[in-house]
């Protein structure tokens, strides 16, 4: 099981969100998706607004011992929080009795109080994009080239931030397929760092060159 974190945003395309929460909760449960509704260590509600009783109900049974020894696991469905709600869950999030996981899935990050969606790692499922065969294709042969040709690859790339701006929007788009397919926290945390990089990028002084010369040491080889 790799699931690193306790707290999980997923947003964007809510269905593609709420399938992966379900991934994450078998995995994490060693559980049958079939069966997972009836396990008495997992909980989803699916409810707009999430009310400050939802809230309530998940605090309480994160309390309990787990039944299975592998913690509880809660997940979310919902398209805005009432306040009470989102401070009353951040509360048990805060201080969570156990070992205890949360899933969010939502439309946007914006239907979440900010201090929530600073304990919970973000992830975005687009609805409509998707990676062309010609990206696919440099995607898949950057990823399994020796570190020196991915440093001539960069090379070229960085030269135009534009460039390398879409060449991050195209791993992360590959990375975030692979995740639907089969969730690990390792690739949750890779989405994640491909996300902080393009945020540095779009920055006045920032290097292209530096920022890929990175991603292209940490990135797993295929």
């Amino acid at each position: 099981m790799e699931i690193h974190h306790h707290g999980y945003l997923l947003t964007g395309d809510i269905e593609k969100a709420t399938g992966v929460a379900f991934e994450m909760a078998s995995k994490i449960l060693e559980q049958g998706l079939e069966t997972l509704h009836a396990h008495s260590d997992f909980l989803f509600i699916e409810n707009s607004p999430f009310s400050v009783d939802d809230a309530r109900r998940i605090r309480d049974r994160s309390s309990r011992k787990s039944f299975s020894g592998k913690g509880r696991v809660f997940l979310i469905k919902t398209n805005s929080f009432t306040r009470e709600a989102g401070n009353a869950l951040l509360k048990t999030l805060e201080e969570p009795a156990g070992l205890s996981y949360f899933l969010v899935a939502t439309g946007s990050s914006e239907n979440v109080l900010g201090t929530l969606r600073s304990r919970l790692v973000p992830i975005t499922f687009y609805p409509d994009a998707e990676l062309s065969k010609e990206k696919r294709e440099f995607v898949e042969k950057f990823l399994s080239s020796s570190f020196e040709k991915r440093a001539d690859t960069v090379k070229k790339t960085a030269e135009d931030k534009n460039k390398a701006a879409s060449f991050l929007d195209s791993l992360e788009l590959f990375f975030r397929e692979k995740l639907i397919e089969n969730f690990s926290g390792d690739m949750a945390d890779l989405i994640e760092d491909i996300g902080r990089k393009r945020d540095l990028l779009r920055g006045r002084s920032a290097s292209a060159k530096m920022i890929l010369e990175h991603l292209s040491l940490t990135l797993p080889r295929l």
